[in-house]
């Protein structure tokens, strides 16, 4: 029912990553509003939900960011501490 919109729902979300679940079933609504109803507005907040998630993980594996941290073992030589320490007890 969502998949030929799919697209279209994520680019919302990009474009306004304040959209709200009921903003975009309004949205929804306007382009079928046969297919679409007040009905289906858990099913869109699941989905938003799931998407904006996806959108996270991209953001953070995907951004750089986490390249630029230091590792375990430089914060441990840093902090004078184990690397064992600083991951807490996941040991290496």
């Amino acid at each position: 029912m969502y998949e030929p919109f799919e697209a279209q729902i994520k680019a919302w979300l990009k474009e306004g990553p304040t959209l709200s679940a009921a903003g975009v079933l309004r949205r929804l609504t306007e382009i079928d509003p046969i297919r679409f109803t007040e009905k289906n507005i858990r099913m869109v907040q699941m989905l938003v939900k799931a998407w904006r998630m996806e959108m996270a993980v991209l953001v953070i594996l995907d951004g750089g960011w986490i390249k630029s941290l230091p590792s375990a073992a430089a914060a441990a030589v840093d902090t004078g501490t184990s690397a064992s320490a600083v991951l807490g007890n996941i040991l290496r």
